[in-house]
């Protein structure tokens, strides 16, 4: 049975030829929601390619700010947008480009300050980033919410492009070197390195290798979205010196630590991260799981900062991974003070009246609740309509 291609006025659709290709399917594509990370060079030229086929509802994730050097190889920005957010500049582009495009900026560091929820929340994510940190964080958040996503790299005049979709093929840390690892413990070798000091490697490359990886990247999304058969676990490699252009495929590495899911999920609609405080979550756990049940974090809280010269101790209440190295300054003495952390509840602290988001926990997260071996996962599913609306 052929599907039924529908070819609509060309003086009154602007996507009128798109009918012409037998599987497109114009209402997918406006029905669908995608989230790019990263709006540099690669950036741009996905979400033009993006906002020009009509996407439907268009989240751009970024922490950087434009510099001359961005404007070689960025087609959104202008010498004007100098020193403005990347995120916000390259959504007004966008609205430019198409009106019919909804998008939402979000300026912040995918590392540490997005929802895990999002993810679970959009049709596919376009990696367009320059570091591996930020994509073995974007495919743990891929494996653990099942998500796909589609990675690009380019240098000089090289280019990859790859999908990874959780259990299908090999993910991206599958891809990692011993070499790999060790340049990302090299980075991080002081775990309170300021974020300013970290993700500062600049990639030479030219706007041609990025708008080559880039339509690729756009297509693979665009067959996800509808549904048609990709490669998952594979690199597409792209030689621009000798034109060359050839597929390979990595193993699978069976103990990947990147292999873990969120299971079972449960969708909370009635809590937000401004709403709801710490002891609201720990008793819906506890009458979810038992009265033991405690709330676990995915990474380590600081709860105090104290200096042991003066004895003056500060409440903090943030992630250790967003603290700068100035802050363990003590401001009364300008002794380093040390820090008090935590990575779950337990019912027996002194703040669980503060709010999620004063405990430094981000919208639509989710939160592992666990007593003993049994765990379940809650996302604040009533930010949903707040973090992920469109303009």
């Amino acid at each position: 049975m052929t599907e039924t291609i529908i070819i609509t006025d060309p003086d009154t659709d602007r996507y009128h030829t798109f009918g012409y290709i037998s599987w497109w399917q114009q209402e997918v594509v406006r029905q669908a929601t995608i989230l790019v990370v990263g709006a540099g060079a690669l950036g741009n030229e996905v979400i033009k390619n993006l906002a020009l086929m009509g996407i439907g509802n268009l989240l751009i994730a970024d922490f950087d700010t434009i510099e001359d050097s961005n404007l070689s190889r960025s087609v959104l920005f202008r010498t004007t947008d100098r020193g403005r957010r990347k995120a916000e500049v390259a959504a007004a582009a966008v609205k430019e480009l198409n009106p019919d495009v909804n998008v939402k900026a979000w300026h912040g560091d995918i590392n540490y300050e997005m929802g895990l929820g999002v993810f679970r929340h959009v049709d596919a994510v376009i990696g367009c980033l320059d570091n591996r940190e930020a994509r073995l964080s974007l495919n743990r958040f891929s494996w653990a919410t099942g998500r796909p996503w589609v990675d690009g790299a380019i240098q000089e005049l090289m280019g990859i492009v790859r999908v990874f979709w959780p259990g299908q093929g090999a993910c991206y840390e599958c891809t990692l070197t011993d070499q790999d690892y060790q340049l990302i413990s090299l980075r991080y070798s002081c775990p309170l390195l300021a974020r300013e000091n970290i993700l500062q490697g600049k990639v030479p490359t030219t706007p041609t290798s990025a708008s080559i990886v880039a339509a690729f990247q756009t297509q693979e999304a665009l067959k996800l979205i509808h549904g048609l058969e990709v490669q998952p676990g594979k690199a597409l490699m792209i030689n621009g010196l000798t034109n060359d252009v050839y597929t390979t495929e990595y193993p699978v590495k069976e103990e990947c630590l990147s292999h873990s899911r969120l299971e079972p999920i449960e969708e909370l609609p009635g809590a937000t991260a401004t709403g709801a405080t710490l002891c609201d979550l720990l008793n819906l756990a506890r009458e979810r799981l038992g009265p033991e049940s405690v709330l676990e974090f995915d990474s380590e809280m600081v709860v105090a900062m104290r200096c042991p010269e003066c004895g003056r101790e500060t409440p903090v209440f943030k992630r250790m991974a967003r603290l700068y190295e100035s802050e363990f300054a003590c401001p009364a003495c300008g002794g380093r003070r040390e820090m008090r952390l935590t990575h779950r509840l337990t019912g027996d602290e002194e703040y669980l009246d503060l709010s999620l988001a004063d405990f430094d926990v981000p919208p639509l997260a989710i939160i592992r609740a666990r007593n003993g071996r049994e765990r379940l996962y809650l996302e604040l599913t009533g930010d949903k309509e707040i973090f992920l609306r469109f303009k």
